[in-house]
C-alpha cells in the first residue's frame, strides 16, 4: 500500500531515513521511499496496510518523539493521471459506492504543480459524481485528491486515517 509523506522542505534524506526506520519498526523490512517532483512530498511504498500504519503512527507519536521530518502520512487508495476525466472515472468506479447512503462526506483537494484548474473547480466537477449528503465540517468520510504533478492520488478516508504531527491538518 502507498502513503504520501509530507516532510520539511529540503529534508528528503532525513525524512526517508525516518520513514524507513518507522516502517521497519512496524514490520516492513524493505519499504521504498521515493522523492516526487514536488519538494516536501514523498511516496512510501510498503507491504503494510497504510491505514494500519497511520494508526500505529498515532500510537508511536503518543509514546516517543519518533517524528522530526516525516510530518504527515496519508494513505493512497488509487493513482491516476492528473486529468479531471481520469479522476472522475476513479471516483465513479471505485470511491462513490464506498460511501454508504446514510454516511456524509467531504472532499479535500491538495494540488501541486498543476495550474490548469482552481481547487474549487476541481471539487465542483468531481463532487457531481457522488450522490450522498455532504458535511464539510464533520464528514464520516473524506474523498481526498492529491495532485502531484502528472500523477494524482485518490483516497477515501475516515478523518482519523490521516496522521499529522501538526494538530488540525
Amino acid at each position: 500500500m502507498d502513503l504520501l509523506i509530507s516532510y520539511s522542505w529540503n529534508r528528503f534524506t532525513p525524512a526517508r531515513r525516518e520513514v524507513t526506520r518507522i516502517l521497519s519498526q512496524f514490520g516492513d523490512e524493505r519499504p521504498r521511499i521515493e522523492r516526487t517532483s514536488v519538494n516536501g512530498i514523498a511516496i512510501a511504498y510498503t507491504v503494510l496496510d497504510s491505514r494500519d500504519v497511520v494508526k500505529k503512527c498515532r500510537e508511536l507519536f503518543g509514546k516517543a518523539p519518533a517524528f522530526r521530518f516525516a510530518i504527515k502520512w496519508v494513505p493512497v487508495d488509487y493513482w491516476c493521471a492528473t486529468d479531471l476525466e481520469a479522476m472522475k472515472k476513479v471516483i465513479e468506479e471505485h470511491v462513490r459506492d464506498q460511501i454508504g447512503e446514510n454516511e456524509t462526506w467531504g472532499m479535500k483537494v491538495e494540488k501541486r504543480r498543476w495550474q490548469q484548474y482552481h481547487k474549487k473547480e476541481i471539487i465542483e466537477y468531481l463532487a457531481r459524481s457522488i450522490d450522498r449528503k455532504v458535511d464539510l465540517d464533520n464528514p464520516d468520510k473524506i474523498v481526498r485528491i492529491d495532485v502531484i504533478g502528472r500523477r494524482t492520488a485518490i483516497s477515501l478516508l475516515r478523518p482519523e486515517e490521516i496522521f499529522s504531527i501538526n494538530v488540525g491538518t
